[in-house]
């Protein structure tokens, strides 16, 4: 166990500060009894390098100590700590307890156990054996089918747990895959080796010839005997844990909640999970319970997916946080922190008179939908303004997005008009390098004017968007735009990712309906077509003094990062094409590239100033067509084309 889950520290007996509150594991599990985990707690994550081998460590340290001190010594090891949640239950019935945390210390001694018990077994100490089969399945004259197990763990580790928990599990094991098999498996072999006294090394999947070599030889059986007593000894009386069990008026979920929010792994979502799976406990019978886990939220929320790491802006986040944050944003009309995410669905979300099952639903449904954004079909409509709204970093806006996506009042004409005001907008204040800081109080309102009106939502938006002023939240007219993209050096000012998106536009728009159009792959660079290093090979024209000299060549460096001095290549290209002279560029354009926007540039015998500024006219018009302005007639026509 690692030090961030456990006191790896060997106390003697008569000192331990905890024994009021300890118990060793024959304490813990000698009665009949269950303890369960809940569904919506995570699954089985600890593994061997971080837990398992330095549990054994610790074992083997108590070991040492009952060899050299004998059954006389005093050290016992603290495994660390349960929160239990007791049940209530009928006379005569096993006591049942909810495990609130500890879950995965809990399902790692029942995995040692049953490791060592067969280890003991395979060995021939069958009492031994039997003594902690004993702590590991409840009376079958008391409990049948899964509730002869003492511990039960959470749905998604069930039949694996119930496979290795069976006796001599070993021989099924040889191929199962997952945590908890290979978390036995371990075991098992450690414990072999220390019964053997073997010199072999300890592989967590140690051959089994070799093991049945072991059994073949080595210690006699009065010396094995003796270590099948120690190691048992070891198990069920040195190792110790504090358990802790709620009084009946304590709040499991917030004791969850604060025992769990110490900087562990567990995301926001983990907490939402668990919060409104204790909330729909108590509203519905567990058979529905498991549905919703197993048909409804497993399937979606539990993907892995949702733990990748993306960035959006600065920051990497898991995917399932930003979900959590676009979602609450778009629920709550209001933007909210990444760091609020739980505290939020918690007090402005969830209350006692929630349809638990239902949210559960809406979340995994809203999901799904924010899941689509990566999966559009290619060369949609869609998937067009999500490769496009990527680079831009927009990700505020996702709220906005997932709205019109997940609103089933919005028609899909409607919502693709939506989209492309919004990509107008966005797309137009991008590449005018016009702030952003004032997007995180657009954002709400956009949704507030959206949700008023969903069957005309593009109306909606375009009244509200069109609205804004000043720096922060104007859309930028034509004549402004124009004006920049013609005569602004935009290189190394705004990012070239957004350069990339907005000249791939271009090359999008000169391909008529009835054309091919190639696939604009990942890895596209820009080019400098006059390039920064222009002095050898783009003399400057006619016959010039110093002074006009001087000049000429400062507006031509100023030409020189405009963007219609740029164009997109791919990586090998542009490394070909480098400083070289206009003839060997255009002829390496020609020969390898097959993009219209590349092979409009054969027509030019020179590469001068002139044509600069030619082409940066050209690429205005085509941008304004694109991306229309406010005043652009076709959002009064309604057209989302």
């Amino acid at each position: 166990m690692a030090p961030a889950d456990h006191e790896r520290a060997l106390l003697p007996k008569e000192t331990n500060p905890l024994k009021p509150s300890t118990h060793n594991v024959q304490q813990l599990f000698e009665q009949a009894v269950r303890y369960t985990v809940p569904l919506y707690q995570r699954p089985y994550v600890w593994d061997e390098e971080h837990q398992w081998a330095p549990l054994w460590d610790d074992v083997m340290t108590l070991l040492d100590r009952q060899a050299s001190d004998g059954l006389s010594s005093t050290w016992t090891h603290f495994l660390g700590a349960l929160v239990l949640e007791q049940e209530k239950t009928m006379p005569g019935e096993i006591p049942q307890f909810i495990v609130i945390d500890g879950q995965q210390r809990l399902t790692t001694l029942q995995l040692l156990l049953a490791a060592t018990a067969d280890a003991l077994a395979e060995v021939g100490a069958a009492d031994d054996s039997a003594l902690l089969r004993e702590l590991i399945l409840n009376n079958p004259k008391k409990a049948k089918g899964v509730d002869r197990f003492k511990v039960w763990p959470t749905n998604a580790n069930r039949s694996a747990f119930q496979l290795v928990m069976e006796p001599s599990a070993a021989p099924t094991l040889a191929a199962a895959a997952g945590l908890i098999p290979a978390a036995y498996k371990y075991f098992r072999s450690q414990a072999l080796a220390f019964l053997m006294d073997s010199d072999e090394e300890n592989e967590t999947e140690r051959d089994e010839d070799v093991i049945d070599g072991i059994l073949a030889g080595g210690d006699d059986f009065e010396s094995r005997g003796e270590r099948s007593q120690i190691l048992r000894i070891t198990m069920c009386e040195l190792l110790k844990v504090v358990s802790i069990t709620l009084e009946p008026d304590d709040n499991a979920q917030v004791i969850f909640e604060t025992l769990n929010a110490r900087g562990t792994p567990l995301l926001a979502l983990d907490l939402v999970k668990n919060a409104v799976f204790s909330l729909v406990v108590r509203q519905v019978v567990e058979a529905i319970v498991d549905g919703l886990y197993s048909e409804v939220w497993q399937p979606e929320l539990e993907q892995e997916y949702w733990r990748d790491e993306v960035r959006q802006g600065r920051l990497f986040r898991p995917r399932g946080e930003l979900f959590l944050m676009h979602w609450l944003t778009m629920k709550l009309e209001r933007t909210i922190s990444a760091t609020e995410l739980f505290p939020t669905f918690r007090t402005a979300v969830l209350s006692n008179d929630t349809d638990a099952g239902a949210l559960i639903r809406e979340l995994c449904d809203d999901a799904a939908v924010m899941r689509s954004f990566d999966n559009q079909p290619t060369g949609s409509f869609e998937d067009v303004f999500f490769r496009r709204f990527r680079p831009l970093d927009a990700g505020t806006f996702f709220p906005v997005v997932l709205l019109l996506f997940r609103s089933a009042q919005i028609t899909v004409d409607r919502r693709r008009r939506a989209l492309r005001i919004l990509e107008s907008f966005l797309a137009r204040r991008a590449l005018m390098r016009l702030t952003a800081k004032n997007y995180n109080r657009l954002v709400p309102r956009l949704i507030v004017a959206i949700r008023k009106d969903l069957e005309h939502a593009d109306d909606a938006l375009f009244s509200a968007i069109s609205g804004g002023e000043g720096e922060i939240s104007r859309w930028p007219e034509d004549e402004e735009f124009e004006d920049w993209i013609r005569n602004y050096g935009v290189y190394g000012v705004v990012g070239q990712p957004r350069l990339i998106m907005a000249l791939a536009a271009v090359e999008a728009s000169l391909y008529s309906e009835k054309t091919d159009m190639p696939s604009l792959a990942e890895g596209l660079s820009l080019e400098h077509l006059m390039p920064q290093g222009w002095e050898e090979h783009w003399s400057l024209p006619g016959q010039l003094d110093a002074n006009e000299r001087k000049a000429a060549a400062d507006e031509r460096n100023r030409r020189l990062h405009r963007l219609g001095n740029l164009t997109i290549v791919t990586q090998a290209l542009n490394a070909s094409l480098s400083n070289g002279p206009w003839a060997a560029k255009r002829s390496g354009l020609n020969a390898h590239s097959k993009l219209l926007l590349n092979s409009r540039l054969g027509d030019y015998e020179e590469w001068t100033d002139h044509a600069i500024d030619e082409r940066g006219a050209f690429l205005a018009r085509r941008l304004l067509e694109i991306w229309p302005g406010p005043s652009n007639p076709v959002w009064t026509t309604g057209s989302s084309h």
